[in-house]
C-alpha cells in the first residue's frame, strides 16, 4: 500500500529547466563558449554538470565557482518560475487522505530553501531531502534511498514523481515505483523507463 509520495523539485513541481539553461548560457557566454555547443542534463545538479563540462570543453575554472555563477544567475530571476498547474490542488487531496508528502531534490540545502521559500513551498513537505545530503547524484539512487530511511518506509511503499530519464533512472534503481510527467522537455520514449507518463498532476488522483 502507497503511504507517501516523493516529489522531485526542478522540472517536476516547477517549471524551470528553461531558466536553469539560460543560467548555464550566461556562465558559458562568460567563458567564450557557444551555448549550442552545450546542453545540461537535468536531474543530476547544477556541480555534477560543470564536472562534466569542464572535462567535455577542457575549463580551466573550478566546477564549485562555475556552479556559484549559474545559481546566482538563477536565483537573480527566480521571479520567472512558476509551480506547475494542479500541484498544490494536487497535494491537498493526498494530504487529505493521509499520504506524506515529501521532496526529494539534487538542489542544495542552501539554493533548494531559498527556491521553496520564493515559491512559498517550504511548509507543504513533511520532509524534504537535498542533493548535498547523499553521496551520489541522480541516476544513482541515494537521494531516493535517503528519503525512505529517513521516513523509515519499505520501498513499495512510496511512489516518486519525476520528469527526468535520470530522475527515472534513479528510482529504478533505487526499486521505488516511478511516475513521469511529461513536459517539453522530453518525449515518452525518453520517459518509458518509468511505470506511468502522465500529462497533468491531475492523473495522479486516479493512479495512486
Amino acid at each position: 500500500m502507497i503511504r507517501a509520495i516523493i516529489f522531485d523539485l526542478d522540472g517536476t513541481i516547477i517549471d524551470n529547466e528553461e531558466l536553469y539553461g539560460k543560467a548555464f548560457c550566461a556562465v558559458l557566454k562568460k567563458l567564450g563558449v557557444s551555448c549550442k555547443e552545450v546542453k545540461h542534463t537535468s536531474g543530476i545538479g547544477v556541480y555534477e554538470n560543470w564536472v562534466k563540462m569542464k572535462r567535455n570543453l577542457n575549463l580551466t575554472l573550478d566546477p564549485s565557482e562555475l556552479t556559484a555563477q549559474t545559481q546566482q544567475f538563477y536565483l537573480n530571476n527566480l521571479d520567472k518560475v512558476k509551480v506547475r498547474p494542479d500541484f498544490l490542488s494536487v497535494v491537498r487531496y493526498f494530504k487529505s487522505k493521509g499520504m506524506k508528502i515529501f521532496l526529494a531534490t539534487s538542489n542544495t540545502i542552501d539554493i533548494g530553501q531559498q527556491i521553496l521559500a520564493a515559491l512559498r513551498l517550504d511548509q507543504l513537505f513533511d520532509s524534504m531531502t537535498f542533493g548535498d545530503e547523499v553521496a551520489r547524484k541522480k541516476p544513482a539512487p541515494d537521494l531516493f534511498l535517503k528519503v525512505i530511511e529517513k521516513e523509515n518506509l519499505r520501498p513499495r511503499e512510496a511512489v516518486i514523481i519525476e520528469d527526468s530519464p535520470a530522475g527515472i533512472a534513479a528510482a529504478k534503481n533505487a526499486n521505488i515505483k516511478v511516475f513521469a510527467l511529461k513536459t517539453d522537455r522530453f518525449n515518452r520514449i525518453e520517459l518509458s523507463r518509468a511505470d506511468r507518463i502522465v500529462n497533468h498532476f491531475s492523473e495522479l488522483k486516479k493512479l495512486i
